[in-house]
């Protein structure tokens, strides 16, 4: 199954021509609770770590049953994205919150091949970051996200984190 779908162009770029990163992205899928076709849409490989989209982190808690509540706000003033989880079974709420001026703070350190080094360059001037207030709110919406899910499921996630933030 992963060489037929290796040879597909129904796979991500990154998948085409290399059956056994399909089957591992398989098989971390199965680990999960993905069939093999949802692992490969769902599951990138960034710097060789695979890591799940955003949407497809949310659908596993959801389908986990252990979801009680979930709310996600984003605050025009102060430009911060907020998501809150409730548990089934736990006392406290998973909240975590992510601004404009957290992405403005942090500061990553990238290859830049034409300079041929590294270059700090910050949060908010890299690549969807940068692309206007419409991508910048999704993406503090995927940084709040994904940490508070991971803070509440990382049972149910296993070890997997969010694209949106391994990407940066």
């Amino acid at each position: 199954v992963a060489a037929v779908l290796a040879q597909s162009d129904l796979v991500p770029r990154e998948y085409q021509g290399k059956p056994a990163n399909v089957f591992l992205a398989m098989q971390h899928g199965a680990e999960v609770g993905l069939s093999p076709f949802q692992a490969v849409q769902s599951i990138a490989v960034i710097n060789g770590r695979p890591t799940m989209w955003g949407d497809a982190v949310l659908g596993l808690v959801m389908a986990s049953g252990l979801l009680e509540d979930f709310q996600e706000t984003d605050d025009e003033q102060t430009k911060t994205a907020t998501c809150e989880a409730r548990r089934k079974g736990l006392p406290s709420v998973f909240k975590q919150s992510f601004s404009h001026a957290d992405a403005e703070e942090t500061v990553l350190t990238a290859w830049d091949k034409q300079a041929g080094r590294y270059v700090r360059q910050r949060l908010s001037e890299r690549g969807v970051w940068a692309m206007g207030p419409r991508y910048a709110r999704r993406m503090r919406q995927m940084r709040s996200r994904g940490w508070t899910l991971r803070d509440g499921f990382a049972d149910v996630l296993k070890g997997l984190v969010v694209r949106e933030e391994v990407d940066d």
